[in-house]
């Protein structure tokens, strides 16, 4: 236990301690204080390198499947992926695409703040959003199997005004998610190599616009599922690491004790011994100080927060509607549902280590480099040095571009289908399609860029645009939901809402800041009282103003213009006929409706309703909660591995026995040789028949000439 005259306070802390000649006891006034840990080589490598490793290989997985399988690289294909993608790989993406910087780097910001609980919260609170979007994915299939876009489906449905209204919030929720990743990015780079904050905004995206240029949702989707792999694979590193493995940590047990000791109350957290920003003593808000309970006010504030902010970026990011397009009917539910209680590790097993870990080693993080996303990276420096941190850079890397590839394409898809399909050129061709695609995915590359530096200038930081994204699109996400949900629903309530769900939440955010704090900044506006205020009125007015509305005005819809939507070109597909059959579509709808509800109410209600009781953990459900996540870990990690590639073995056996036999060749061959033989063998009898028909004709024509001879009269 620490005490107020000794130098350091933690012998297991001492490297961040010194005494000066006036015997005082100086705590680091920051972990990174302004030094790189890697020189920009790495930095340089990193990006570069696996860019150009990506961009080229999974091109190339792209080309394999063209030849050997026989993809036809449509503009249906290119942005929809044939519609065909099985369970374990809708899966994956759905991972990939929900794993963004923030993911890696905001969770193990909320455990250093909060403890325990911040891990959890943030966890559940961005799970369930993909366990009840797989309700929205099955009614895809039933009410609107063609469409490309969630607002191809608004336009059919409600028309134009309210088309352009969330035309725009989609767009808004796309640079919003686009602008995450690469601030947590390229903050971390810089941190970490040193490399230029500008130039890593422009080279991170670099990579992922050629191979989605070359490959489209497919490219994609090969890429997300690579970079799952190793996202999992770095997460069981770090999981074991904290708690098994480290000489500096390793057991629950330690670092039960040492979270005990860095929150104690006898601690003494005066300057210089402890600066503003960094964490020290009792956690301010946490049942008796703990980081180790679920009694958190800031923790389930940022629960909620995290709960409202995140259905908008699920349901009104037209990234998640294409995956759910793409998928095979039977598919898209399961898909859904398993990939979010995949993704739920990645956050809670990630930041229960890492952040966790960042306390119970009395690293000398502040805040301001918490909200820029470096507690992941500082835990790991102080377990495994500069491994540590190529690999947290390398899975950063990967989060960042998998979900950056996603923002492409939808992006991509919304211009193509929404805006020149639907007003430029109604009679677009597939190749005019594909061309259009291109283009934009070549254009908001470059805008990603552009973005991340101004956002970078004018000081903004992924944790304050966290927050920030439930108020600004949250009032768009109930009127979504009710357009495949409920035939009442009407056009007017639904653009009424949306828009002025989205004035007062942000006027009710910049008025409880004003009001709280008396001024109006990026420090202030962050804080949670405001965010909260501003979350909830968002979302809730605009789905209360729409329900009102539908109710007084009810459309009475049955989806008949939305199952006329149009593909441009018609894809043959190796689906069987009964895919889209009513009754199969019904009893996913209700699975999914069952499961995603059930395990909704399980980790949001009754997970924290029976952890709260416990109050201050003690070692041995300490223990418990530490091997819950070791366990999630691992096993989401082995199933998101595993299963695409079991679901796949067909593709991919014709793929190797092509590329390296001439199995298929042959096949091929012996298919085209008994197909002649066939003919071949026909050819005498048709031939036979051909001259018996023609024996019979000469006579007809015989018997007929000698009737019509009249006898000459005598």
């Amino acid at each position: 236990m620490a005490s107020s005259s000794s130098c350091p306070p933690f012998s297991f802390a001492a490297k961040y301690y010194h005494e000066t000649s006036g015997g005082e006891c100086v705590r680091q006034s920051s972990f990174f204080q302004g030094q790189a840990v890697l020189n920009q080589g790495v930095g340089y490598s990193v990006i570069l390198g696996f860019g150009a490793f990506f961009a080229v290989f999974t091109s190339f997985l792209v080309w394999l499947e063209k030849r050997y399988v026989g993809s036809r690289h449509t503009s249906e294909w290119f942005n929809t992926a044939g519609r065909t993608v099985k369970t374990g790989l809708i899966a994956s993406v759905i991972v990939s695409q929900w794993t963004w910087a923030a993911t890696i780097l905001q969770s193990s910001n909320v455990a250093w703040e909060y403890g325990i609980s911040g891990p959890f919260w943030y966890a559940s609170g961005a799970t369930i959003q993909v366990l009840l979007f797989g309700i929205m994915a099955i009614e895809i299939k039933r009410k609107a199997p063609h469409a490309h876009t969630v607002c191809e489906i608004v336009k059919a449905r409600w028309g134009t005004a309210a088309h352009v209204v969330f035309l725009t919030f989609c767009f808004m929720t796309n640079i919003i998610v686009t602008a995450m990743l690469l601030l947590g990015g390229s903050a971390v780079v810089n941190a970490l190599t040193g490399v230029n904050i500008y130039a890593a905004s422009f080279l991170i995206p670099l990579g992922v616009v050629v191979y989605t240029l070359a490959g489209g949702l497919k490219a994609t989707f090969l890429a997300s599922y690579i970079h799952s792999v190793i996202v999992h694979v770095v997460l069981v590193i770090f999981v074991y690491l904290v708690y098994t493995a480290s000489s500096q940590l390793g057991s629950p047990s330690v670092v039960y004790r040492r979270l005990m000791e860095v929150a104690s109350r006898s601690r003494v957290c005066q300057d210089p011994i402890s600066h503003v920003g960094q964490a020290c003593g009792p956690v301010s808000g946490n049942y008796k100080g703990s980081y180790i309970t679920m009694l958190s006010s800031g923790g389930i504030v940022f629960g909620i927060i995290n709960i409202v902010g995140n259905f908008g970026t699920v349901f009104v990011d037209n990234g998640y509607w294409v995956s759910a397009i793409a998928a095979r009917p039977t598919s898209t539910h399961k898909g859904y549902l398993l990939g979010g209680l995949v993704w739920f590790a990645v956050p809670f097993s990630l930041a229960t280590s890492l952040g966790i870990g960042a306390l119970a080693l009395d690293l000398p993080l502040t805040a301001s480099e918490a909200s820029h996303g470096l507690v992941p990276p500082a835990t790991a420096i102080a377990l495994m040095g500069k491994g540590g941190s190529v690999l947290l850079l390398t899975m950063l890397f990967m989060a960042v571009t998998s979900a950056g590839s996603s923002e492409l394409i939808a992006v991509s898809s919304l211009c193509t289908y929404d805006i020149y399909r639907t007003y430029i050129n109604p009679n677009a061709n597939g190749k005019q399609i594909l061309k259009v695609s291109r283009g934009i995915i070549l254009f908001f590359g470059c805008f990603m860029g552009i973005l991340a530096v101004v956002l970078n200038k004018a000081g903004v930081s992924l944790g304050w645009m966290y927050l920030a994204m439930g108020v600004l699109i949250g009032s768009a996400v109930i009127p979504i939901a009710f357009m495949l949900l409920w035939s009442k629903a009407n056009s007017f309530g639904a653009i009424l809402g949306t828009i002025l769900g989205c004035v007062l939440g942000v006027t009710t955010w910049l008025t409880v800041t004003k009001i709280e704090y008396g001024r109006l900044n990026l420090d202030t506006t962050g804080r949670n009282a405001p965010m909260l205020a501003g979350n909830l009125v968002s979302i809730l007015t605009g789905g209360a103003i729409h329900a009102v509305c539908s109710v007084l005005w009810p459309q009475n819809y049955d989806w008949d213009t939305t199952k006329k939507i149009t593909m441009v070109e018609k894809d043959k597909t190796d689906l069987p006929a009964d895919e889209y059959e009513e009754a199969k579509l019904k009893k996913a709808k209700m699975w999914i409706v069952k499961w995603g509800v059930g395990f909704t109410i399980v980790i949001v209600v009754l997970w924290p309703a029976l952890s709260l009781p416990a109050g201050v953990f003690s070692l041995k459900y300490f223990t418990f909660w530490a091997v819950i996540a070791i366990a999630w870990g691992t096993i989401g990690s082995a199933v998101i591995i595993a299963l695409p590639l079991m679901e796949s073995w067909s593709t991919i056996s014709s793929v190797l026995a092509g590329m390296f036999t001439n199995d298929r060749l042959m096949e091929r061959m012996e298919e085209i040789n008994a197909k002649l033989q066939t003919i071949m063998l026909a050819i005498p009898d048709a031939e036979r028949l051909y001259l018996l028909e023609k024996e019979k004709a000469r006579k007809k024509d015989l018997v007929d000439h000698s009737d019509h001879i009249v006898p000459a009269s005598v």
